[in-house]
């Protein structure tokens, strides 16, 4: 083999890793590049084809080389991992706390001694085709977002700087009414209000499909209940106030910490609504909820113990 047939090898070994639309250029960028090098190695004389495989050797693999031209996107964006980190967490952490729910409430948990095992394996499988599923729809999101035509900019389009302590008060207010009508509602039950708006006919199916369980209405809502009314008061006071302070932010971290704790612990702990499905999906919905809200706060109140002792946002001049 000539030296000019191992570059030419070279240099197609390198550009068939390439977009296809770069893959000429290149070829012919590389092969130029290096049959100069070649030549200032020979010093005037006939390249040999030892000369040329060790200008070969220094140039390195060609998968390596050819990221010196073009760097693969990532699966995900960057701007997406810390969500999509989230998200997994979330789905997974609730999983796990719904399969535990079931190996602690079903009878035949008791009886058949593989049913935690096999629930196990199901949450496995069950996860791993979420991630995949995250995983595809974050990567079409960012290959969506790398190939949409870009138009012309201008630097007025620049959006303005926002201070995230500022709070939105219409959109508090809003928020505020609309999550105390939801409270309410679910504090005085599901069942009573539908059955109270539903023909005589419909209202014993509406009552035994969304009745809470005894046991949840008399020890576990109360407290969630409460719970939930003070998070709204903590908002509330947030919009009359106008802006979050460091304190009011590791105030909201630690109540939405003990949110979500209390909303895993009523997962585990037995049935929310008398009859199923019902069960099934506010036990799912509220695994969910907790499950983010834990990792969310617990991320917030890292955040805010690492940032102590940094100047505030409203403290620093743009």
């Amino acid at each position: 083999m000539t030296p000019q047939d191992m570059i030419a090898r070279y240099a197609h070994d390198v550009a068939r890793r390439l977009p296809r639309e770069m893959r000429a250029d290149v070829s012919a960028e590389l092969r130029a590049l290096l049959t100069e090098e070649l030549d200032a190695r020979a010093g005037g004389a006939a390249p040999d084809p030892e000369t040329a495989r060790a200008l070969l050797a220094g140039f390195g693999d060609p998968a390596l080389a050819a990221l010196n031209y073009h760097t693969p996107p990532p699966v995900i964006d960057a701007r997406d991992t810390r969500v999509f980190g989230k998200l997994a967490a979330t789905i997974l952490t609730a999983l796990a706390i719904l399969a535990l729910s079931v190996a602690l409430s079903d009878p035949a948990a008791r009886a058949d001694a593989a049913l935690p095992g096999r629930l196990a394996e199901g949450a496995i499988q069950f996860g791993l085709q979420i991630l995949g599923a995250l995983l595809i729809l974050f990567w079409a999101i960012g290959a969506v977002r790398r190939h949409r035509p870009q138009g012309a900019w201008s630097p007025r389009a620049l959006p303005p700087v926002r201070d995230p302590d500022v709070v939105n008060r219409p959109l508090a207010a809003v928020s505020i009414l609309f999550w105390t009508a939801g409270l309410s509602i679910l504090a005085a039950g599901p069942a009573k209000l539908m059955a109270s708006v539903a023909t005589e006919a419909a209202a014993p199916q509406l009552l035994a499909a969304f009745a809470y369980d005894p046991a949840f209405e008399a020890q576990r809502a109360p407290v969630l209940w409460t719970l939930l009314a003070l998070s709204i008061a903590l908002y509330a006071w947030h919009a009359v106030a106008g802006r979050r302070t460091r304190a009011s932010r590791l105030a909201e971290a630690g109540l939405s910490l003990v949110i979500s704790v209390a909303l895993l612990h009523i997962v585990l702990a037995g049935a929310v609504f008398a009859a199923e499905p019902a069960n099934e999906y506010m036990e799912f919905a509220m695994a969910l909820t907790g499950s983010w809200g834990l990792i969310d706060s617990v991320s917030t109140l890292h955040r805010e113990n690492r940032a102590r002792g940094r100047q505030p946002f409203a403290d620093v001049t743009v």
